[in-house]
């Protein structure tokens, strides 16, 4: 029995028609799998390739029946490496490839029609065909994913076996020197169309193997992904707990720490210069002054009670116009001076912002800063004369509040270690203001604070140390 070779041509082109509809169908519906729509191309162009050279039986255009289906087949098998390129995630390379394919072309077109030596046809024909093969064998070959080894080796062995049957039939050719006509009849004829039927039945099993593997190798992944995923999750829960306790400690430690600044600067100072005034009204003999005293008692008793209110709607009091705040700073100091027995010289110079203080901690920390400046000067000073200056300009103001008394060098605050002067000068920083303090001959404070006012916290807490040495330095906190 004959084989008949232009039925195996037909049978060929068919099923490389219909291995193309099927790799459509299954990139249609997977189009995530790499290299399967080059592969599904690869297939066509093989397909029309081969009904284009079944149809030099009814007709024989060059064109046609030549030249189209080599190139057809050329690009089937360059589409079927870059497939193989594409599946591994690699690269493909054209550049070189291609190259080879222009002399091959001219060789494949010379020996076909314009040299009698028709028999080498079939080497320039091969020649790319092969090139392309083997291109397609080596990304194959090398696949290591566990999982797609087999299959990407067996379609690397198919490569192989297509390839050599290419080799073989145009080396056949050439010793014989018979006709490269695919309808000739000849072994070697005959090994060109079975070898291309079986190709297409490997490479149909092949790709479905690769298909199938590659996604149950992308749920692997996905599943490890999960699970790493969800570690990590964890990990980033502990730690936010983590994270969380510890600002809720560094939250209690500044509320703590901001309720004794509160205590020490408001009512601290109060009850303090109580004392004070209680201890001069035990020695004091006559009624006048007494009265007085006790005046000037019920005033700081006020102020505490004052103190108090502002500790408990300092976040629920609307905007406070500065002229209230001055007020209330001139009240504070001219009681408390008077209370000691020295005068006090209060001096307002420029013009006062036009925006009210919104900020309920920031004008908080304002004058407690402040009184806390007056409150040392009426304790600690013994002084006979007092002057606060309160300047405005455009983009900040300055308080200086200074008196004749005996400074720092030789009284109580520069060596008591209290929490007055450290108190003031973090409230200062956190307006995101400077402080000067000369205590040399009497105590002069300056505070330079930018405008608009409004609170920052801090990182750290300032150190509690001396703020003025034997010299009376200078101190400054930007």
């Amino acid at each position: 029995m004959r084989a008949d070779i232009p039925t195996l041509a037909l049978v060929s082109g068919c099923i490389a028609i219909l291995q193309a509809l099927a790799f459509g169908c299954a990139w249609a519906l997977n189009r995530r799998t790499p290299g399967l729509g080059r592969w599904t191309l690869a297939s066509l162009l093989c397909g029309i390739s081969l009904l284009l050279v079944l149809c030099r039986q009814s007709f024989d255009l060059p064109l046609l029946t030549h030249w189209l289906p080599t190139l057809l087949a050329w690009a089937g098998t360059a589409l079927l490496y870059m497939g193989a390129a594409e599946f591994r995630g690699r690269r493909a390379l054209l550049k070189w490839p291609l190259l080879c394919c222009v002399p091959a072309l001219a060789g494949y077109l010379w020996f076909g029609w314009a040299s009698p030596l028709t028999w080498l046809r079939p080497a320039f024909y091969s020649t790319p065909t092969v090139l392309f093969l083997g291109l397609a064998a080596r990304e194959w070959l090398g696949e290591q994913r566990a999982g797609l080894r087999l299959a990407s080796c067996c379609g690397g062995g198919a490569a192989v076996i297509y390839a050599f049957s290419f080799v073989y039939r145009a080396w056949l050719i050439a010793i014989h020197r018979a006709s490269p006509e695919p309808f000739q009849d000849g072994g070697d004829q005959l090994l060109m169309f079975v070898s291309t039927l079986l190709s297409l039945f490997c490479w149909t099993c092949i790709a479905l193997l690769l298909l199938n593997q590659w996604h149950h190798l992308e749920k692997t992944r996905f599943h490890e992904a999960q699970l790493i995923a969800q570690k990590n999750l964890v990990d980033a829960e502990r730690q936010l707990a983590l994270r969380e306790r510890e600002l809720l400690n560094e939250r209690t430690l500044r509320q703590r720490d901001l309720l004794l600044r509160d205590l020490h600067d408001g009512l601290g100072g109060m009850t303090a210069n109580l004392v004070l005034l209680v201890s001069m009204g035990r020695s004091e003999e006559e009624a006048a002054e007494r009265h007085e005293l006790m005046r000037h008692i019920e005033h700081l008793v006020v102020g505490c009670n004052r103190e108090v209110r502002s500790l408990m709607d300092v976040l629920e009091k609307g905007p406070v116009d500065w002229c209230q705040i001055l007020q209330e700073l001139r009240e504070h100091a001219e009681h408390l001076t008077a209370g000691h027995g020295f005068n006090l010289d209060w001096q307002v110079h420029g013009k006062l912002p036009e925006s009210p203080l919104s900020d309920a901690a920031a004008r908080l920390s304002l004058l407690r800063c402040l009184k806390e400046a007056v409150n040392n000067l009426a304790r600690h000073a013994q002084a006979r004369h007092a002057r606060i200056r309160v300047r405005f300009f455009n983009h900040c103001f300055g308080v200086t509040v200074s008196d004749d008394g005996i400074g720092l060098q030789n009284g109580k605050t520069a060596n008591s270690g209290g929490r007055g002067l450290p108190n003031m000068l973090r409230r200062c920083e956190e307006l995101r203001g400077r402080v000067r303090i000369h205590g040399s001959a009497g105590t002069t404070l300056r505070f330079i604070i930018p405008l608009p006012v409004s609170h920052h916290a801090i990182a750290q807490k300032p150190p509690f140390r001396d703020l003025a040495n034997a010299g009376g330095a200078l101190h400054e906190k930007a």
